[in-house]
């Protein structure tokens, strides 16, 4: 009993999944190319989105920074404005210069910030530190710490022009850092009172300035340090994922390549699993198993030829060879010599039509056949393929049906191919046709085409066979008992000529009731 497995073999069907063999895809050239693409296409996105981001949240950080330090320099500037505004006597001013320091020093200690007063030429002139119990900074009324400092006039210009309200960078350069980790967070909002003529003037500029403290640092340490976490933990679960991709993709390229080594050594039994899912890769399997279908069959059909040419060329020679043998060494006597000799004629005529088809097969196959298209009748020819098998027919008694009844039909065809076909197909009905049987004939126009239908009684074709009767070397007599003479190259010719002629021939059949042969010509061409 044949086993599954080699079941499979025989029908071409993928086998279980325990006798598949096992592709490594480590080793696969096309399975690292896109695996290592992949992941360098993850990893360089991963990356440029990282410093995408911590672009943009620098720049948020930033923004936000540096809108609540001028902010808190705008009110500054109000208080100063207002309380320098309403002062009418010296000591009024100078009870506000001093509330003016206090509220200076009061931010600077809750912002962890150095908030000063400068003058419109860039000089510090109240800071924190002038109203500071520890005067460690102070001597003789100036702050050692602010009087070295002074705002470029490029600075004052622009922050008086409104140009300029905050900024990373220093006081006294003119050129603006715009990294996260710059020297320093400056903001500044002038302070205007009133004059005499009802105008405006510029009593100071108010200054707030934050180094970039370690805290600002860690955070964006931190930052970076969560990213790079986060990273590390995705690139695993990023590359599972990449593999599952690329294995789905590339194992039926390895398997493929493991199916053609085996198809270039004549084996032809692997075939390929299909997935469920439907898609080009899917598509492009099935086409490959239909194309391994199609070569094994074109395999087992070349192995069936030469095996079928093989004897049927071997059989006669035997036959010849033989007879000649018997002729000439006397075991055959001279009276006899006659029918033998006849016997010898036969099966050089049997060869001589073997050959003569084979040349015809390689003709059609090679294309070099072509049909010269001549307008005839149809039903002229069947009479006339009839008649010539008068003598054959009388011997076995059987009735032709239809041949009366047929009307004059023209096709566009080459007369001498169309006439191969016909006389085949009689030649085959009056063959398989018992003694006192019946063959029925029909032609007509169907659509456009000439319809003949050619049918003999008496002996049928099983359903099984049907589709086979018109390949190569193909009998439906295995045991050849009904009739030696056949090579089986006659259906396939007639089936060759009647698509050259872009027609259609079929056999269908009733059991052993009767068999039926039908072929379908273009009227016009």
């Amino acid at each position: 009993m044949m086993s599954l497995k080699n079941k499979e073999k025989k029908e071409g069907r993928p086998a279980p999944a325990a006798d598949r063999p096992r592709v490594n895809l480590l080793h696969s050239k096309l399975f690292r190319k896109y695996f290592v693409l992949l992941a360098l296409m993850i990893l360089v996105t991963t990356s440029l989105s990282g410093i995408l981001m911590m672009g943009l949240v620098s720049d948020s950080f930033r923004k936000k920074e540096l809108e609540d330090m001028h902010h808190t320099t705008q009110q500054i500037a109000v208080t100063t404005r207002d309380l320098l505004t309403d002062s009418d006597s010296v000591t009024d001013y100078q009870n506000a210069i001093e509330l003016v320091g206090f509220t200076l020093k009061n931010f600077s200690d809750y912002s962890g910030a150095d908030v000063f007063i400068a003058n419109p030429d860039g000089t510090i002139v109240i800071c924190k530190e002038l109203l500071s119990k520890d005067q460690k900074y102070v001597k003789d009324g100036v702050c050692s710490l602010h009087s070295r400092e002074k705002v470029s006039e490029e600075n004052i210009a622009m922050i008086l022009s409104g140009e300029r309200e905050s900024w990373l960078g220093d006081l006294s350069g003119s050129g603006v850092h715009s990294d996260l980790l710059a020297e320093k967070y400056i903001a500044a909002s002038p302070v205007r009172l009133p004059a005499a003529d009802g105008s405006e003037y510029v009593m100071g500029i108010v200054f707030m300035s934050r180094d970039n403290e370690e805290d600002v640092r860690a955070s964006v340490s931190t930052l970076r340090m969560q990213f790079l976490l986060s990273g590390a933990l995705a690139a695993p679960i990023a590359f599972i994922i990449i593999y599952l991709i690329i294995y789905r993709f590339a194992h039926p390229f390895e398997e493929m390549i493991y199916a053609t080594r085996l198809y270039s050594r004549g084996d032809f039994s692997y075939r390929i699993k299909e997935p469920k899912k439907k898609d080009e890769v899917s598509e492009l399997i099935s086409a490959f198993n239909s194309m391994a279908n199609d070569l094994s069959a074109f395999e087992n059909s070349r192995r069936n030829f030469v095996a079928n040419v093989s004897h049927e060329l071997k059989t006669p020679m035997t036959t010849i060879g033989g007879f000649i043998d018997g002729i000439l060494d006397g075991t055959i006597s001279p009276s006899e010599h006659k029918k033998y000799l006849r016997v010898v004629s036969d099966e050089v005529k049997r060869l001589a039509r073997l050959i003569s088809s084979m040349l015809n097969i390689s003709k059609i196959e090679a294309g070099e056949l072509a049909p010269a298209f001549t307008k005839f009748d149809l039903s002229e020819m069947l009479v006339r393929t009839f008649l010539s098998f008068e003598q054959i027919i009388s011997k076995n008694g059987i009735d032709i049906v239809g041949l009366d009844e047929m009307e004059r039909t023209e096709v566009s065809a080459d007369p001498d191919m169309i006439n191969q076909v016909v006389y085949n197909i009689i030649d085959n009905a009056i063959k398989f046709t018992p003694r006192g049987q019946k063959i029925e004939v029909r032609l007509f126009r169907e659509g456009g085409k000439a319809v003949v239908k050619i049918r003999n009684y008496g002996v049928g074709i099983a359903n099984e066979e049907l589709k086979m009767v018109f390949d190569r070397f193909y009998k439906v007599d295995k045991s050849r008992s009904l009739n030696t003479k056949s090579v089986g190259l006659g259906l396939y010719i007639c089936k060759s000529i009647v698509e050259l002629h872009n027609g259609r021939i079929y056999a269908s059949s009733n059991g052993d009731e009767y068999a039926e042969f039908t072929v379908e010509l273009p009227v016009e061409q």
